[in-house]
């Protein structure tokens, strides 16, 4: 029985120009009881059986295709399935959970020349509309929808006030408020995902990369 759970499979690109393999890094974006234990299947390759973690990225994985499944060990079902756009080489792919079962995938491009230390990018499969204030920089997020921003006009030159809401007619609900380090040294990923109640709650996941 497939768990509660999403995942967020990070692609990181070859350093050279031509296209060889594809490594996927995963990461379980909701915890459940029981760690999920799955495979990555594409044409020409099948992983080995691996578990997937919640607090960072899993090892990265070598997929020889753009075409991916995502499956349970051995024999068993099938979770998902996703194409990897052919411009790029390093990609997130967002599995959230689907009702009643099995998984709903969101590609995100990881090696976009936009997407620089400092930033970050906002997936939103809460089924609302999400507005993010990061310092003086507002981002509004449609249901479903995935969104790049940076933060701006820092607090003593130290920290950002963040506020997280939903919006609707009725006007906009803060489900958080709290502040975040300025720190020039990583890339966020903010993960909003509805509870089994409808409240909408938030995962953050920080990736450490160079300085351009």
């Amino acid at each position: 029985m497939l768990p509660a759970i999403g995942i967020l499979l990070c692609a990181v690109a070859d350093a050279c120009g031509a296209e060889k393999e594809i490594a996927l890094r995963l990461l379980a974006c909701e915890v459940s009881k029981e760690p999920m234990k799955v495979i990555v299947v594409t044409k020409n390759s099948s992983s080995a059986e691996m578990e997937v973690p919640s607090a960072s990225f899993s090892p990265p994985v070598a997929v020889s295709g753009r075409a991916v499944e995502i499956k349970a060990p051995g024999a068993g079902e099938t979770f998902c399935t996703a194409t990897l756009p052919e411009k790029g080489q390093s990609f997130a792919l967002l599995l959230a959970s689907k009702t009643p079962n099995g998984l709903a995938p969101v590609v995100v491009r990881l090696d976009d020349d936009a997407f620089q230390p400092g930033d970050f990018q906002f997936i939103n499969r809460s089924g609302k509309t999400v507005v993010v204030k990061l310092g003086g920089t507002e981002v509004v997020i449609d249901a479903d929808g995935i969104s790049k921003a940076r933060p701006t006009d820092p607090a003593n030159n130290g920290y950002y006030l963040v506020t997280m809401s939903t919006r609707s007619e009725k006007g906009d609900k803060v489900i958080a408020s709290t502040r975040w380090p300025l720190d020039d040294s990583k890339r966020g990923y903010i993960l909003f995902l509805a509870k089994p109640s409808g409240r909408v709650t938030y995962r953050s996941v920080e990736e450490f990369v160079a300085k351009p």
